[in-house]
């Protein structure tokens, strides 16, 4: 997934230094294709907080360690861009760290539901996604990473004080991020409720989407269909998405989407 999103973001924007952060196993799997589309492929510090783990979140307060930029964005691999979205740099330059706080639907409605977010809800936590943040190398960054490395790694402990009683209990990156924003009392330095489109992106989780749950199926693959034409663009039930795409379920992509993509790049 991350070769696809790289070669989405070479084919689509000016502005495409990429950097992949891998553990070893991973690095064994590279070939020169790998090493044509990403700039830099770098080893994940200190070992794999999150080996073993399905979800491979527990690293995700390392960013600032392993980035070779003075400016970075973070993206989960799940996700791939369809036009160019250069222009957001400028905005987002404007704090030392941004996190997206507003995403769509595949209509390109704001997602308004907290189907999935319920302790954001109840707990008043920054409604941030973690999946989209920027940040450069300053104090504030390496304050703010440095309070998310504390939650996950004691995050029974932070859970206990701060998040029980509602909601999920796991770790998630979203909540892990927010908490930090929180107890840091930062909300309004990486945070812009009144931008509602930059950053953002199509969060393809199903009960999400302003589709009634009796229509549509927890994969929502299975319930609307879509496609990645020879031309780059993705269609999600017939609408053309111009808006970076988080799909959410990982068998969306497959060698079929990933070939124009090598066509265009490669």
């Amino acid at each position: 997934m991350s070769y696809a999103l790289a070669l989405s973001l070479k084919a689509t924007q000016e502005n495409s230094n990429l950097c992949v952060c891998v553990d070893e196993e991973t690095k064994k799997l590279i070939t020169n294709k790998h090493k044509k589309v990403f700039d830099a492929i770098v080893d994940i510090p200190w070992n794999d907080d999150a080996k073993g783990d399905k979800w491979k979140i527990h690293n995700k307060w390392k960013y600032p360690h392993m980035t070779p930029y003075d400016e970075t964005i973070i993206l989960d691999s799940d996700m791939i861009f369809t036009e160019s979205v250069d222009y957001w740099w400028n905005y987002l330059a404007k704090k030392d760290v941004w996190c997206c706080t507003n995403v769509k639907t595949f209509r390109n409605e704001n997602v308004t539901s907290d189907y999935y977010r319920k302790k954001f809800t109840q707990l008043n936590l920054p409604n941030v996604y973690s999946n989209f943040t920027y940040f450069n190398k300053s104090e504030l960054t390496f304050e703010f990473f440095r309070m998310v490395e504390l939650i996950m790694v004691h995050w029974n402990v932070y859970f206990d004080k701060f998040l029980a009683g509602v909601g999920q209990n796991w770790m998630s990156a979203d909540v892990a991020y927010a908490l930090a924003i929180q107890l840091l009392d930062i909300e309004a330095e990486t945070c812009d409720y009144d931008i509602k489109d930059v950053p953002t992106f199509v969060h393809m989780k199903s009960m999400v989407q302003n589709v009634p749950e009796s229509m549509i199926d927890s994969n929502w693959t299975k319930s609307i269909t879509s496609e990645l034409g020879d031309d780059l663009q993705v269609k999600i039930g017939n609408f053309t998405q111009t808006l970076p795409v988080h799909y959410v379920e990982k068998n969306w992509m497959d060698s079929n989407k990933i070939k124009p993509l090598e066509d265009a790049v490669l």
